[in-house]
């Protein structure tokens, strides 16, 4: 998640306390924790975003006067296979799918963008990825959640060289079969 603090009394970059956490992006552990430096670990997990927001405003209020505190929500993926830049990555929901693939440094190809799929728990969940990738449709719309796998496969394409190698071994096998024939 992504944390934004405004004290509508100062900037938060001169505010010591508030600017460590503005705009700073704060991971999730395993158990459902948040580490806010000094402030402990606090306990996120199974809340709403309005939720942790409340739980958020009560642990800074001593620190400003009108505070006002955005949280945005990150999902984390894993990209896989023929990504520019594969690994695994944090998204808003609201990025589109065009976006997260450019992030990624793109696909290898286009023939790669139609064998896309997403792995949840060990299982394939969704496989069409054509057209969201072209209309921009957003991480939420998919129902992508963190920890998700996209994966691009491997496109094997077969080069011009492979061609002209497959060419010449089978006329080096009729050249053969002509020249043992001829002499029998």
């Amino acid at each position: 998640m992504k944390i934004l603090i405004y004290d509508n009394e100062m900037e938060p970059n001169r505010n010591r306390i508030l600017s460590n956490f503005h705009d700073v992006e704060f991971v999730i552990d395993g158990e459902g924790y948040v580490q806010l430096g000094s402030f402990g670990r606090v306990y996120v997990a199974d809340m709403s975003l309005e939720e942790v927001t409340k739980l958020f405003e009560e642990k800074f209020k001593t620190y400003g006067k009108n505070l006002t505190i955005m949280i945005n929500p990150l999902i984390r993926l894993i990209l896989k296979g023929e990504f520019g830049k594969p690994g695994m990555y944090r998204f808003s929901p609201t990025t589109s799918f065009w976006d997260v693939v450019a992030e990624a440094g793109g696909l290898s190809s286009n023939l790669a963008a139609e064998d896309i799929y997403v792995v949840r728990n060990g299982e394939i969940i969704y496989a069409d990825f054509w057209n969201s990738l072209y209309e921009g449709t957003s991480i939420r719309e998919l129902r992508l959640v963190s920890g998700d796998e996209i994966v691009v496969p491997r496109v094997s394409r077969i080069s011009f060289d492979a061609i002209t190698r497959y060419v010449n071994f089978f006329a080096s096998l009729v050249l053969l079969y002509y020249a043992f024939s001829d002499k029998n």
